[in-house]
């Protein structure tokens, strides 16, 4: 539109009318719901005068945007503004003098965005009719990201904005296309409700949108198919009294042919008794097999998103009812793309919940079959055990110790791994509840540090502890928060070598108890870093590789603190060492006699 472009002179103003400007607010609180806006505005061309029919925002204002303004208010804008669009119009954060007390600033929490909603910024769109001349206008402000719109948004408004237009055209010609308009842009906000993720299932989506395109519509039945790609797919159909209707096999395979094709022709099926225009003859197949006969007029349209149909649409209305006006075939294409989209929503989350469900069955089995093998393992590996122990009492030649200390490493390596799958197995089972009591973390760490300390010794890696003098009680197991924070101890001084350092501190930040355990060792790549705590990984690092290990310590200590209502985070460079924080949930402290010791020793994998 130019910016000479005229103004719209309209007849005598009828926007008193309580049904035109309901549909109005309405549109606008769509509008900015699904735009992203938090204030929204319509207003419209009469005579000299710019009239606010329908607002959406903070209250305070609204008596003073209801006010009428100049229309050559707009013009200085409309003149400086960017073009986003057909209708959009942006203009950034210098104030014009020109709408001074005509201009209400809204203020934006301030972000450091380089894109930031200035107070100043507007967006607008412009409504013009089919000759050119300014209709209306319908601004937004105030966008819920903080930030000026993208072209997602863009998009979005402009494709409303020409609702938008549209419906206020409509308004200026006749009221009863205006109360078709009203039922229609009910079923659109219906439709997008449609997208709620309390609606569990695509036949509760379907069900869900019946009800009220029927009313929205006047239609006395409506039928939703929505295909699948094996099977023929999934469909209700209800008359207007909510009456179930069986749809024929036979149906949904003339439907599968035509509605793709109606997709693609972005057009609607139009079928009543005598009228032409269904090649596919679909129109008189829904009236015969689904309406039992008789002179019914059907409006059907495909759903879809993008290039892909993916249902399709269909209503009825008796004999002797009004014909489908353009309005209502208009709003019954674009509902087509919405409930498209909300379909589309709604299968990818059944079958999301679906393989949800069947990973949450395959790690059940995987859990019993590991703490299973394990328990089968630990049987054998005790007599192995203490044969071989009383073998070591016996007199052997040189060699023979040699293949006896071989076969008792090979044994306590192989109790360790039986170890680990079964603690693992243990905190991974959802039937097997954490019994949480009070425990100070400091005793914890100290067990720890004095078991772990012998073996940074031998290796001649400094090992500290950092406390502090009060408790940190959290409400946990024992025995698990023992082997979570002797993994990362223990693991710490294994990949640290001689002459590192390896710090374990404790220490309360806000509402949790925070463990750090850092080390100057070898560091973790960041492609390692992202595979960490996935069960049986072991480095890629030909340095960690020499250090022996089942890849199940740190899948342990995750599991754990996940158990506890915590979190784990790593922060590492290759050949610089790494750190470990556990957070966990702070509880009241208690007197030192409540905590329960830790007695269970530590091993690292």
């Amino acid at each position: 539109m130019d910016q000479d472009a005229p103004w719209r002179q309209p007849g005598p103003a009828a926007w008193a009318e309580s049904s035109a400007r309901a549909v109005l607010q309405l549109m606008v609180e769509s509008i900015a719901e699904i735009v992203g806006y938090e204030v929204a505005a319509l207003s419209v061309v009469e005579g000299d005068q710019l009239v606010t029919l329908a607002y959406t925002g903070p209250e305070e204002h609204r008596a003073y945007l209801e006010q009428p303004d100049p229309v050559a208010i707009i013009e200085p804008v409309l003149a400086r503004a960017t073009h986003l669009g057909e209708r959009l119009r942006f203009f950034e954060s210098t104030p014009l003098e020109e709408l001074e007390g005509h201009w209400v600033r809204i203020e934006q929490v301030p972000t450091d965005h380089p894109d930031a909603w200035q107070p100043d910024d507007g967006l607008l769109a412009v409504l013009t009719g089919d000759d050119g001349a300014v209709a209306g206008i319908l601004s937004v402000d105030r966008p819920s990201s903080g930030r000026r719109p993208d072209a997602h948004q863009c998009s979005l408004l402009e494709r409303y904005a020409a609702q938008a237009e549209r419906a206020v055209l409509t308004l200026f010609d006749t009221r009863e296309l205006l109360e078709q308009a009203a039922h229609a842009a009910s079923a659109r906000q219906l439709v997008r409700s449609a997208s709620r993720p309390t609606l569990g299932s695509l036949v509760d989506v379907l069900r869900h949108t019946h009800g009220q395109l029927v009313a929205s519509f006047d239609a006395c039945g409506s039928w939703l198919h929505v295909f699948e790609p094996e099977g023929p797919g999934t469909s209700v159909a209800r008359t207007d009294e909510g009456q179930h209707v069986e749809v024929p096999l036979t149906l949904l395979d003339e439907v599968a042919i035509a509605a793709p094709e109606l997709w693609e022709r972005q057009e609607p099926l139009l079928s009543a008794s005598g009228r032409p225009g269904d090649p596919w003859g679909l129109g008189a197949s829904v009236r015969g097999q689904l309406l039992g006969g008789g002179d019914h007029a059907v409006l059907g349209v495909a759903l879809g998103v993008g290039d892909e149909c993916v249902g399709f649409m269909a209503l009825s209305r008796l004999p002797g009812q009004r014909d489908w006006s353009p309005v209502e075939i208009d709003s019954a294409l674009q509902v087509g793309h919405d409930l498209g989209a909300a379909l589309m929503t709604a299968r990818a989350l059944e079958r999301e919940r679906r393989l949800v469900a069947d990973l949450q069955r395959v790690e059940d089995y995987r859990s019993q079959l590991v703490a299973m093998l394990s328990h089968e393992l630990r049987t054998p590996l005790t007599v192995i055990s203490g044969n071989l122990e009383l073998l070591g009492e016996a007199d052997l030649d040189p060699a023979a110790r040699r293949h006896h200390e071989a076969m008792r490493r090979g044994t306590d390596r192989m109790g360790t791994v039986v170890d680990d799958l079964l603690l693992l197995a243990r905190v991974s089972n959802p039937d097997h509840p954490l019994v949480a009591l009070p425990l100070d973390v400091r005793r914890v760490g100290r067990e720890v540090v004095a078991l772990v300390d012998s073996t940074a010794r031998a290796k001649g890696v400094e090992l500290s502890l950092d406390e502090p003098d009060t408790p940190l009680v959290v409400l946990g197991d024992a025995v698990e928060l023992d082997r979570l924070v002797g993994n990362l101890a223990s693991n710490a001084v294994k990949y640290t070598g001689s002459g590192g350092r390896v710090a374990v501190r404790f220490r309360r930040a806000a509402d949790e108890v925070v463990l750090t355990v850092s080390d100057t060792g070898i560091g973790i790549s960041e492609e390692d870093q992202r595979e960490l705590f996935r069960a049986f990984f072991r480095s890629t690092n030909p340095a960690a590789l020499r250090e022996s290990g089942t890849g199940l310590g740190l899948t342990t200590v995750a599991t754990i603190a996940a158990r506890h209502g915590g979190r784990i985070q790593v922060a590492s460079r290759l050949g610089e060492g790494s750190t470990f924080t556990v957070s966990l949930p702070a509880s009241s402290p208690v007197p030192t006699s409540v905590a329960p010791s830790t007695e269970e020793s530590v091993q690292a994998s």
